[in-house]
């Protein structure tokens, strides 16, 4: 009763010791194994998350994921949106058809999130042929970027410069069906956005009109200028500058009229050099 505790109550006492500390080390085991499994599973989703030492949080990951849903959601829409018929009877019929899907891209260029960039990112824009690669390589010195007939960039393309890094960005012929998610978040990260044209503003007037809409700033820059005859340079100078007013291009920031495989022939092509490497 009061007297010390038999053999049995002994080998109970143990015996219950026994089974706690054993479960104990269960319940750790199970713990090691779920997280580890977890571990895992996160590894399968997000590789570059865990073999890259990323740091994104899963909440980060997360809403970039709902982003990128949000966004392939009214892609789709939009799509859908577009090739469903309509009647056109008339050129007016078109013109507001066009205008209406323009102004519903714009809404969802306006959602994208800029892609973050550091120190000064330069990119270069322009249809098929204005120059962008031969323009590239006289920047760096260098015939880095490929250069040839028509379009010899698909994919955006970045160099390294001494301080900064410019951007050949392939001709999407003015054409917004083709701008992509990632396409605008570079865009809106760039320090400069550079467009070149040989011939009119008109070349490129959707991704100017893109440009204004985002609250963008970018140059305008004429290359091949030595192709245009001496006395006429003037002239065409004036008549970009009539087509900026025209077009209600507020987002311009200086207008340079260069050529990138003749560059000493012309002030601005130094000048441009300062502004854009000071």
């Amino acid at each position: 009763m009061g007297g010390a505790p038999s053999a049995v109550e002994n080998t109970v006492n143990s015996t219950v010791q026994e089974v706690t500390t054993s479960v104990a080390e269960v319940t750790n085991t199970v713990g090691e194994v779920i997280e580890s499994e977890v571990k895992q599973v996160i590894g399968e989703i997000f590789p570059s998350n865990t073999e890259s030492g990323n740091s994104k949080t899963l909440e980060e990951i997360e809403r970039e994921k709902e982003q990128l849903e949000r966004w392939r959601l009214a892609c789709i829409a939009l799509e859908k949106e577009l090739q469903e018929k309509e009647t056109i009877e008339s050129d007016e019929d078109l013109d507001k058809h066009d205008k209406r899907s323009i102004e519903k891209f714009y809404e969802l260029a306006k959602k994208v999130t800029p892609l973050t960039l550091t120190g000064r990112n330069i990119g270069f824009y322009g249809v098929t042929s204005t120059g962008k690669s031969s323009m590239i390589n006289a920047l760096l010195g260098s015939k880095l970027a490929a250069v040839g007939f028509g379009e010899t960039t698909t994919e955006t393309t970045g160099y390294d410069g001494s301080d900064y890094r410019l951007y050949d960005i392939p001709g999407k012929n003015d054409d917004v069906s083709l701008f992509t998610k990632d396409y605008i978040a570079l865009m809106k990260g760039l320090t400069h956005r550079m467009v070149l044209i040989t011939a009119t503003i008109k070349e490129i007037t959707k991704l100017l009109g893109l440009f204004n809409v985002l609250g963008l700033t970018y140059d305008i820059v004429v290359n091949k200028f030595d192709s245009i005859d001496t006395e006429e340079r003037e002239t065409f100078r004036q008549q970009i500058l009539k087509e900026i007013e025209e077009y209600q291009l507020k987002g311009v920031h200086q207008l340079w009229c260069v050529s990138a495989k003749h560059p000493e022939q012309f002030p601005d092509w130094l000048q441009m050099v300062n502004y854009l490497t000071p």
